[in-house]
């Protein structure tokens, strides 16, 4: 009796028949920006303890953390992304689209796309029954889809943490695509009750917060993975294209030291030709229309 998820089958990447992108470009680069709200007092998800940090509430230290990515980070890499060509795949927080309205402006100037991260970093499905996810699942949509004018396609779970149902609940609210299967390098359709649902390629390497904080790799490598991951991708995508991801946080990929080698990198990618720099919506449209 197999062990493996029964969410989808086996099939090494190698045995498919190659894709073939909108516009025969070899690779396709979709950068992931996780914008997020951690409520004043909350604790959640610390990753600066320091003596006496969560003694006492409220936690200055990392919500300040935090503010500073909304505040300051994504500014600069929103513009980072504007000299490069890139837009960005947001999963979002739906309490964003209430604390700052500024960030759903700038973003749907910039036609960026909206995925749903929940409402905050407080919430995990895993500790949910099936009917309250159900519901939270749905709220959170609707959240989104009022306040930047589109539905979203598109849904990663806090912490990329689901539960058994998660993946039958998004299909049957109809969410098209789920990032939290760090699995492969092109969708792969899942096995849903209803409806249908796709995995989008999503990355724990080229993601600043396991490679950074997790592993402690410095702002100079962090760029070069990029410029590595490029090349080997692009070189194998003469035969075979494929999808790269990037995950950038803007509290942590936001700050001057890290930009200067992260829009470094994304200067590289964006000096080749036959790259689709694209976003999850795309991607999930263009899969949809040809390999379903």
């Amino acid at each position: 009796m197999s062990t493996q998820s029964p969410r989808y089958g086996f099939e090494p990447i190698t045995h498919r028949k190659p894709v073939r992108f909108p516009g025969r470009e070899r690779l396709a680069v979709l950068i992931y920006v996780n914008i997020e709200h951690v409520p004043f007092g909350s604790t959640a998800l610390a990753h600066a303890v320091y003596p006496g940090t969560l003694q006492y509430s409220p936690d200055i230290l990392n919500h300040g953390w935090r503010d500073y990515g909304n505040r300051v980070g994504l500014w600069r890499i929103m513009e980072a992304m504007d000299r490069h060509g890139f837009r960005g795949t947001v999963n979002l927080h739906s309490d964003v689209c209430r604390e700052y309205p500024q960030i759903i402006e700038a973003g749907n100037r910039r036609n960026w796309e909206w995925g749903v991260q929940g409402d905050n970093n407080t919430s995990i499905a895993t500790s949910m029954s099936a009917d309250r996810e159900s519901e939270f699942i749905r709220r959170n949509i609707d959240i989104v889809a009022t306040a930047t004018g589109k539905r979203p396609k598109g849904w990663l779970g806090m912490c990329l943490a689901e539960s058994f149902d998660t993946p039958d609940l998004l299909a049957e609210a109809g969410i098209e695509y789920v990032s939290n299967y760090a699995h492969d390098e092109l969708p792969v359709p899942m096995k849903v009750r209803r409806g249908s649902l796709l995995t989008m390629p999503y990355t724990l390497e080229l993601n600043d917060v396991p490679t950074i904080l997790g592993k402690g790799a410095s702002a100079e490598v962090f760029g070069q993975m990029v410029r590595d991951q490029f090349d080997v991708l692009y070189a194998e995508g003469a035969e075979r294209p494929r999808i790269m991801s990037i995950s950038l946080h803007p509290f942590i990929s936001g700050h001057p030291f890290r930009m200067k080698h992260l829009e470094a990198a994304l200067a590289y990618v964006a000096s080749h030709s036959a790259v689709w720099q694209t976003t999850g919506g795309e991607v999930n449209d263009w899969y949809r229309a040809n390999y379903l």
